[in-house]
């Protein structure tokens, strides 16, 4: 299994105190980041809108494993082996990885930078140029240097941690999104594997309406031997035959390709991979909703996209820091000689010390267009944010209508099941007794087949919309 993550409320805590810590510098330069500006558009309950609340992340907190509220052990199993194979994941997680590096770079540039920059030199001097100086024409000499050289970026207007500021805020983000892809493949896993067993299903209805039609096939031919009947019934019966063989070679070749889907989300080639028949049973678990003031928050990419707008709003210190000067300080101390045998007298020591200042006077207004920059990727992050949130709303609200109107359709295809079933007995009856033609107990039977298998589907699909909705709460329902 993929490994977990430090809290997020915990890491941006820290990152509060450094900042704290390091204000000896100077001033940050730039707007500090207020999530109460950007508010998330959560109503207190679903299907009551309200106004703009405020959203804070808690993606980090556990989910659990909810997949297991559907009783399922062979689902269980295959949840656990895509957390450890599934490449995706495997990829998102090298990402997280490659954003936690780039942090800890982004947090080693507020330190002083020290290099040994050890050296050598022999140079002979041009024997027809005359040196005033030292008068040293001719001669060869040798030069050997062992500095230290020390340089360090003063922090005076806040770019450097603003700089941290936003790269921390981009792992979390990172770390987010990987949240989200595991719960994504999650849903994505155990839907495959309720369509797989619907699909099951619908085989065996299938398996048992292909006995019964060659039972009547043969029925019919023995009685238009016998003279009891015509030659329509058993062509009927034939094409009634062939038609369910072909709906049953459809439905297995459906199946295998679910089973191939779910391969690639265990990490498994699908040409090794196979799951036994088992026909849907049961019902999906009931889930109860809290409000989404408590639930929403825990969706990561609600949260990946919070801290995407953090890196944002930090960026634009990083762009007005810009319109100042910066100071640079470096310092050297070594020794240098002409000569390995005096290297280490105390008369070759050398140093040096200076600061370096940089102040932009004329940039054709590059600072300013970066800073526009910088405040316009800001406002489109806050954009995103909302749009994210209101997505994700809107796929609660889809779930929750999904569960209550399949339930609705299975309790009325039910009743149409068992009107199909006493339509077929009654036709069969009939023709029996010589009232109707077999084109009577062929379209009962074609009905209710067709009932049978939109019952099938609706009562799958009924275990979708509850994976949907835990999806949409970000993997978070109520026991």
């Amino acid at each position: 299994m993929l490994p977990t993550f430090p809290s997020a409320g915990r890491r941006l805590s820290g990152l509060a105190l450094a900042a704290c810590a390091l204000t000896f510098h100077g001033c940050m330069v730039g707007p500090d980041y207020q999530r109460s500006d950007v508010s998330a558009q959560l109503p207190e309950d679903f299907s009551a809108p309200e106004g703009w609340k405020v959203a804070a992340p808690r993606d980090d907190e556990p989910r659990g494993d909810w997949w297991k509220r559907f009783d399922s052990n062979r689902l269980d199993e295959l949840v656990s082996k895509a957390l450890h194979d599934n490449q995706d994941l495997a990829a998102a997680f090298a990402r997280v990885e490659q954003a936690r590096a780039i942090s800890a770079g982004a947090r080693s540039a507020w330190f002083p930078a020290v290099d040994f920059s050890p050296s050598t030199y022999r140079q002979r001097r041009s024997g027809t140029i005359s040196n005033s100086a030292s008068n040293l024409t001719g001669v060869t000499t040798t030069n050997i240097s062992l500095p230290l050289v020390l340089s360090y970026e003063v922090d005076f207007w806040g770019e450097l941690r603003r700089a941290i500021q936003a790269a921390e805020a981009e792992t979390l983000a990172g770390e987010a999104t990987l949240r989200q892809l595991e719960l994504s493949v999650q849903s994505e896993l155990a839907a495959q594997y309720f369509t797989l067993r619907g699909y099951d299903s619908e085989i065996d209805l299938y398996e048992e309406a292909v006995d019964l039609r060659r039972k009547a096939l043969d029925l019919n031919r023995k009685r238009f031997d016998a003279g009891d009947t015509d030659e329509v019934a058993v062509s009927r019966a034939e094409t009634e035959l062939a038609s369910t063989e072909g709906d049953l070679i459809g439905l297995r070749q459906s199946r295998d390709e679910v089973e191939h889907a779910i391969a690639v989300l265990v990490g498994e080639p699908a040409s090794d991979f196979a799951l036994p028949s088992r026909p849907l049973t049961g019902k999906p678990p009931a889930l109860s909703v809290s409000p989404p003031t408590d639930l929403l928050e825990r969706r990561p990419d609600v949260a990946a996209a919070e801290r995407t707008m953090m890196a944002e709003n930090a960026r634009i210190g990083i762009a007005k820091a810009a319109f100042f000067p910066s100071v640079r300080f470096s310092a050297t101390a070594g020794i240098e000689s002409g000569g390995s045998a005096r290297l280490f007298d105390y008369a070759s020591r050398t140093w040096g010390l200076g600061p370096e200042v940089s102040l932009p006077i004329f940039d054709a207004g590059r600072n300013q267009a970066e800073l526009q920059r910088a405040e316009a990727r800001y406002d489109e992050t806050v954009a995103r944010y909302r749009q994210t949130v209101l997505d994700a709303v809107g796929e609660v609200e889809n779930a929750l209508t999904a569960i209550r109107k399949l339930e609705e359709r299975i309790a009325a295809q039910e009743r149409t099941v068992s009107a199909a079933e006493r339509t077929v007995e009654l036709s069969q009856r009939r023709f029996d007794a010589g009232v109707v033609a077999y084109f009577e107990v062929v379209d009962a039977q074609r009905t209710d087949l067709d009932a049978k298998r939109l019952l099938v589907r609706f009562r799958a699909a009924r275990y979708l919309a509850s994976i949907a909705l835990v999806k949409a709460l970000g993997g978070a329902v109520d026991e």
